[in-house]
C-alpha cells in the first residue's frame, strides 16, 4: 500500500450574500504548496474564485514543479 501525504492545501472562504446578491463578505480562495513552500495571492469574488480553484493546483504543478515526482502529483 502506498503512504498517503498532504502536499498542500486549498483555502476556500464562500463568503456571505446577502437575499439582495449583495456581498458583506465575498468569497476568497488561496493556494499553499507545502514541498516548494509556495503561497499564492488571495483571490476575491465568487467568479474569480470559482476559475481558481478550478485549475490552480494544475497551474501551480505545470509551472513551479518539473520533476517526475511533481508531474504524477499533478
Amino acid at each position: 500500500m502506498t503512504a498517503l501525504r498532504i502536499v498542500g492545501g486549498l483555502f476556500i472562504d464562500m463568503g456571505q450574500q446577502l437575499k439582495s446578491g449583495r456581498w458583506t463578505r465575498p468569497p476568497r480562495a488561496r493556494y499553499e504548496c507545502i514541498p516548494c513552500q509556495y503561497v499564492s495571492p488571495e483571490v476575491t469574488g465568487a467568479e474569480a474564485v470559482q476559475r481558481f480553484v478550478a485549475t490552480i493546483r494544475a497551474d501551480h504543478y505545470a509551472s513551479r514543479h518539473t520533476t517526475a515526482e511533481g508531474a504524477q502529483a499533478a
